[in-house]
């Protein structure tokens, strides 16, 4: 009888420690997603879209020239630089701050953030000295002077050199640990739960052995305390399963319809919003406007790819998409020459659509805009072409008017799917921390109480023994 005492109790620390081991690897895998690489995600991509949007800005002004009242004004375009320069400080600070932790992953996350910094204070220098060269050379729209022309280009170069890469890579580099977290973070817990459940049917085992060893060796029909233990355990390991599967399947959720759907469109906004620059830029900058163009298209196809090469191309291509949906172009057929609708706003946005009608009319309606955004810049190319500059600019102004422009459009459809992606992140972190809040203190209580049933239920019958 001491021999199957012992090992009930043996069993029954060991279905306390296989569960509080696996349910603290389940609460790290959220907290590395809430406070620590996964949040850190999200803030690198508002750090690259508020990077995108201060040059755009900044190019806007530049664009309008003397004429202060083209679009939504020059005070708007700035009210809007200062806004961004204030919030990717800001979520250059949230990314400092969550770099604190070692590692050489980390270590290269601090000497970006410390690059960015430098960066930042460099590009706010060039495009203040643009700024105020521009004004006061008087330099009517499109016609930028010289001298504020090539502070610009410095300071763009350096927003696309330096700067947004390393907002980019910061953002690869907390996606990378948050895969790699994830991954084996599954693995674990997928591992625990099976070691939960055996040592969990051990356990119950060991308590049936124990009574039905006291049931024969004393004649006792019931042992109530043992009975009470092994329901107890049955329903002690089947909680911790239970708990630890819907806690790793609202991770998932978190990850995948959250985290990563979200900073797939935030990815498309800020993209979308270098490419309304590129089309400033391609105004005010004659000698590099080929550049531009192509740079545009290159960022085009980031957005929404499809297999063509020219603008002219890609403004057919994409043009049959609004009439099509939900269908896409391409999708669902074997071609070589045709992959699909890819990019950030293609089958994988379509695939990552929450069940709600209202997110799937946003899509639409980001679709639609995107493609009316495109159907603007062949107006305005074609402007251009014929040396309408005066109209071209006035397509441009009209487009990034920020009350009711085209592009403010677009933006306000997307970030009704940003937010409810980021709000489907925020629930599934909450719903895994609620599945295993109780067994903070349910398991070792548990445990205990199971402990104290196998001494009860023994101590009368060892007294008999003896």
């Amino acid at each position: 009888m001491w021999t199957l005492t012992l090992l009930c109790v043996l069993a029954v620390a060991g279905l306390f420690g296989s569960a509080s081991v696996t349910l603290n690897q389940a609460r790290g895998g959220l907290e590395v997603l809430d406070e620590g690489a996964g949040r850190q995600a999200m803030n690198t991509t508002d750090l690259y879209l508020n990077l995108a949007a201060m040059d755009a800005s900044v190019a806007d002004v530049l664009l309008m020239g003397t004429d202060h009242d083209l679009g939504s004004g020059r005070e708007a375009a700035m009210d809007r630089y200062v806004t961004s320069r204030r919030e990717a400080n800001e979520a250059l600070l949230q990314v400092a701050s969550l770099t604190s932790q070692d590692g050489d992953a980390q270590e290269n996350a601090r000497e970006n953030v410390q690059a960015l910094m430098n960066g930042m204070g460099a590009y706010e220098q060039e495009v203040g000295r643009a700024l105020l060269i521009n004004r006061e050379a008087e330099a009517p729209p499109g016609e930028v002077d010289a001298e504020a022309l090539a502070e610009y280009s410095d300071a763009t170069q350096r927003m696309h050199t330096e700067l947004l890469p390393k907002a980019f890579n910061l953002g690869l580099e907390s996606s990378a640990i948050v895969r790699q977290s994830h991954e084996d973070g599954r693995g674990a817990v997928t591992g625990g739960r099976v070691v939960v459940g055996v040592v969990g049917a051990v356990t119950v085992a060991s308590l049936l052995a124990l009574q039905l060893y006291l049931r024969v060796r004393f004649r006792r029909r019931f042992n109530a305390p043992l009975l009470v233990a092994t329901a107890g355990s049955v329903v002690l390991t089947v909680g911790a399963v239970l708990a630890l599967s819907g806690s790793a399947a609202h991770e998932h959720r978190a990850k995948n319809d959250g985290m990563d759907a979200a900073m797939a469109l935030s990815r498309a906004k800020a993209i979308a919003t270098d490419m309304q620059a590129d089309q400033s830029r391609f105004l005010i900058d004659d000698d590099h406007a080929d550049t531009y163009r192509q740079v545009y298209l290159e960022r085009a196809q980031q957005v929404l790819f499809r297999p063509v090469s020219t603008l002219p191309g890609y403004y057919e291509a994409v043009g049959e998409i609004p009439d099509a949906y939900p269908e896409l172009p391409g999708s669902g057929v074997p071609d070589e020459e045709d992959p699909g609708t890819l990019g950030y706003l293609g089958e994988d946005a379509q695939r990552a659509l929450l069940e709600d009608h209202d997110a799937e009319n946003a899509l639409e309606e980001v679709l639609t805009t995107f493609v009316a955004l495109q159907e603007a810049d062949e107006s305005l190319r074609e402007a251009v072409a014929d040396g309408d500059t005066a109209r071209a600019i006035d397509i441009r102004m009209r487009v990034a008017d920020t009350e009711n422009g085209l592009f403010r459009q677009h933006t306000d459809a997307l970030d009704v799917l940003v937010s409810a992606h980021t709000n489907e992140f925020d629930a599934g972190i909450h719903d895994g921390r609620s599945a295993l809040s109780p067994w903070v203190l349910g398991l070792p209580v548990g445990a205990l109480a199971l402990f104290a049933l196998v001494v009860v239920g023994v101590r009368p019958r060892l007294a008999e023994y003896r």
